[in-house]
């Protein structure tokens, strides 16, 4: 353990709260050598496989979410709120944390107040448009506040710092879309998870756009790989269905349009690629995918679909009217590109150390 003890990062759900956290975690190290980087997060996340696999130790805490739960989850959930706090105190105790950082999602909550009660300075960071439950919540106490969209701003008590929203490295290498280019490749995923809504328009707009001789890869989530399939009259020989996708970076990359929803990380890495897309903006208990959304069709960067319209017909129709014109293609993809902060992670990471105490 580091003499002057860890940075603790609370991140736990899905990748969109993970891998910001991990490209911050990064950049710590990457400034500050030797230093000690350990996540919170919860039995239930992601966080258990993308963590350790980045080679991070991970620390688990009860907590679970609030939002979009029936009446007896949501008090299930306050329920585990003292011995999580409780938890996270004896962690940050034992770490001798000198900084805590919340990047969204449910256990941040603990974690954060758990710090506050400690002492011990903390910064959130906001990715969406809208910001979440917890970060309004942890936004009155924090010592800092980072957003990724100035949007963000209008809806919190402390306004943030505009940072941008961190992503891999590895997105910004991606080359431009070649404005010669012939090919007509449509990456089609619905985040870490996959989203059963886009399964279903796809599979079923397949039998249209088979007849286009497009090429796709279609990330569907592991849950629902083996329903997705079933769904297919039948996969087009020049399709490809994957469960899970641990270098998007690549498909990203390899394709000329993006069939997505509109995550904050996802529309992060859209941009800091420089890929058009279609966003399909979830619309459930949280709406913060339909602001995100908007933030890129206002800059002209992508198009957007909402749920109710994704029948097979319009969602082909919409994939074939991007393809067929190359230029407006290269030129959403450009501007998707004018939004990108590739210094996102540094500036959050100056952040950080500008508010760190020794432990």
């Amino acid at each position: 353990m580091s003499e002057l003890g860890a940075f603790v990062i609370a991140a736990g759900g899905t990748g969109g709260h993970i891998v910001p956290g991990l490209a911050l975690a990064h950049e710590i190290r990457a400034q500050k050598h030797g230093s000690l980087v350990v996540f919170v997060g919860t039995s239930q996340g992601l966080e258990n496989k993308l963590v350790p696999g980045a080679g991070f130790p991970l620390e688990l805490v009860d907590a679970s979410g609030f939002v979009g739960k029936t009446l007896t989850r949501q008090l299930g959930a306050l329920s585990k709120l003292p011995k999580g706090f409780l938890e996270s105190r004896a962690l940050l105790k034992k770490y001798r944390a000198r900084v805590v950082i919340g990047v969204g999602g449910y256990v941040s909550i603990p974690v954060l107040t758990a710090a506050r009660s400690l002492g011990i300075p903390t910064l959130i960071h906001e990715s969406n448009a809208i910001p979440g439950v917890a970060n309004k919540f942890l936004n009155r106490f924090a010592t800092r506040t980072a957003v990724g969209l100035a949007e963000a701003n209008a809806q919190l008590r402390k306004p943030g710092v505009v940072t941008g929203t961190p992503v891999r490295s590895e997105f910004f290498a991606i080359p431009p879309l070649d404005p010669a280019a012939t090919t007509r490749r449509v990456l089609v995923f619905g985040g870490s998870q996959g989203s059963r809504v886009i399964n279903r328009a796809i599979a079923r707009a397949a039998v249209i756009l088979e007849k286009t001789g497009i090429e796709v890869i279609h990330q569907t989530g592991e849950q629902d790989l083996v329903a997705t399939r079933q769904r297919y009259t039948r996969v087009p020989p020049n399709w490809k269905l994957v469960p899970f996708l641990p270098k998007l970076y690549e498909e990203m990359g390899w394709a000329d349009l993006v069939l997505c929803r509109a995550g904050a990380l996802t529309v992060s890495e859209l941009a800091a690629a420089g890929r058009p897309s279609i966003l399909v903006p979830f619309i459930g208990a949280a709406s913060h995918q339909v602001y995100n959304a908007r933030a890129l069709y206002q800059k002209g960067a992508a198009a957007v679909m909402e749920e109710r319209n994704l029948t097979a017909e319009n969602l082909a129709g919409a994939i074939t009217e991007k393809l067929k014109d190359r230029e407006k293609l290269v030129l959403m993809g450009q501007k998707a590109k004018s939004l990108a902060k590739p210094d996102a992670a540094k500036d959050l990471a100056k952040l950080v150390f500008a508010i760190e105490s020794p432990r």
